[in-house]
């Protein structure tokens, strides 16, 4: 068998695989011996015993066509096998033609193209860091302060502040939603909740109705609201004091700043975790833009019609084609989800490679013991369900490919600060 490189177009390669007569009767007796394992059934032959001539006069054209040409095609893609290419898509069989005296397979490769991507050109915001713990220290000690109320029940109306207790039924049309459901309601001014605004000026036994519409789509749906006020409460807040922050027995803490210093640290690591994953969104989200590719017009097409079969057979194709509106419309939209997927994994994968960046068990625990809160399961249950299933540890392991580059590009990015606080001064302003 000889290999010959037809023909290079920006990332694809055309090869054509030749096998000269000797090559053929080679192939014919490989084709012979599969035929025989699959007890290829000819009338007056023992299954498994067929000679090749007689295999020839049954299939005729077949023989070679088909059963000579799989055995040709799985040769080229042997010789394949032995090189180490990277491939963007599948290799694809663009011709095979066998006869006796001899034939060819021409093969369309896809090679991944070079990427060029310069990390200095990425611009990347962050909050101010003393601006957020400075804010996480005040909702987290007015929180604790909330918490340690103590109640005491009025007769005047609600007023900003104090808590109303309700007892909640809500209708839509004569179903009942929430059936005299008890709930409790801080009265607080940056509340923009419906049912909390009713409650203002209301007194113990007063009775609330209200209607809320809803969009959707076209629909409209309307709801209502009939709360019963059971108690109206003066919420009075204990004062922060050092006295105050003994009494809530925190390990360690015992004064008011001690309990702040706790607040800061705790916030201080909330931070950098959320620094980093914002980093990693900014990042990944800029790379289309910034990267460049030189990928043939031949690729982007065989990925899109490869895509849009994965539809057909998924049974999603025409919602698809609804959903944009045109079938051209579509094959936009999937072109320009290909080229940004395509910047964004060869970026990600050259940096790794660069920086030598793997993911190991510690990395799979420490994401597990991260999220398992959010799933609702312990650390270890987290970690067995990441491992148990492929395609969950596939992205969970890509995730954390992408926030160890993020990490490495954000050290040459442009960084800018931004002041929250600032902006709200403004507004009043």
């Amino acid at each position: 068998m000889e290999v010959k490189e037809i023909s290079k177009e920006e990332n694809v390669i055309i090869r054509e695989y030749t096998f000269d007569s000797a090559d053929i009767k080679r192939l014919e007796d490989k084709t012979v011996e599969e035929l025989n394992k699959r007890k290829y059934h000819i009338e007056g032959f023992r299954p498994g015993r067929v000679p090749k001539e007689v295999y020839k006069l049954r299939l005729k054209e077949a023989f070679y066509d088909i059963y000579v040409a799989d055995e040709a095609i799985k040769e080229a893609e042997k010789e394949l096998d032995k090189e180490s290419v990277s491939l963007l898509l599948p290799p694809v069989i663009a011709d095979v033609k066998i006869s006796p005296e001899g034939g060819k397979v021409t093969v369309e490769l896809h090679l991944e193209p070079e990427v060029n991507f310069d990390p200095a050109q990425l611009k990347i915001r962050k909050a101010k860091e003393e601006e957020v713990l400075e804010g996480y220290v005040d909702m987290r000690v007015k929180y604790v302060i909330e918490e340690h109320a103590i109640l005491e029940p009025k007769e005047d109306e609600a007023k900003e502040g104090d808590m109303v207790k309700v007892k909640e039924t809500v209708l839509l049309g004569e179903k009942k939603v929430r059936d005299g459901e008890e709930r409790e309601y801080v009265l607080l001014k940056d509340d923009e909740r419906d049912v909390v605004k009713q409650l203002y000026g209301k007194k113990k036994g007063d009775v609330v109705e209200f209607e809320k519409t809803f969009e959707k789509g076209e629909e409209k749906i309307v709801y209502k609201y009939i709360l019963e006020v059971q108690e109206v409460y003066n919420r009075i807040l204990p004062e922060l004091t050092d006295e105050f922050v003994k009494s809530l027995a925190v390990e360690n803490v015992e004064t008011v700043d001690q309990l702040k210093d706790k607040f800061k640290s705790e916030g201080k690591e909330i931070y950098d975790r959320e620094l980093g994953d914002s980093y990693r969104v900014q990042i990944i989200d800029q790379i289309p833009s910034i990267a460049q590719i030189n990928i043939s017009e031949r690729t982007i097409q065989r990925a899109v019609e490869n895509i849009i079969d994965n539809l057909k057979e998924e049974g999603k194709y025409d919602a698809y084609v609804q959903n944009y509106g045109s079938e051209e419309k579509l094959v936009e939209e999937l072109r320009s989800y290909y080229i940004n997927m395509i910047k964004k994994d060869l970026v990600v994968k050259k940096v790794a490679e660069e920086n030598d960046i793997k993911v190991d068990n510690e990395d799979i625990k420490a994401y597990a013991e991260r999220v398992s809160v959010e799933w609702g399961v312990s650390p270890d249950r987290a970690e067995a369900i990441i491992k148990g299933r492929q395609d969950i540890r596939n992205e969970v392991i890509m995730e954390i490919v992408e926030s160890k580059v993020a990490k490495i590009l954000s050290e040459k990015a442009q960084i800018e600060e931004v002041s929250f606080k600032e902006k709200e001064e403004g507004k009043e302003e």
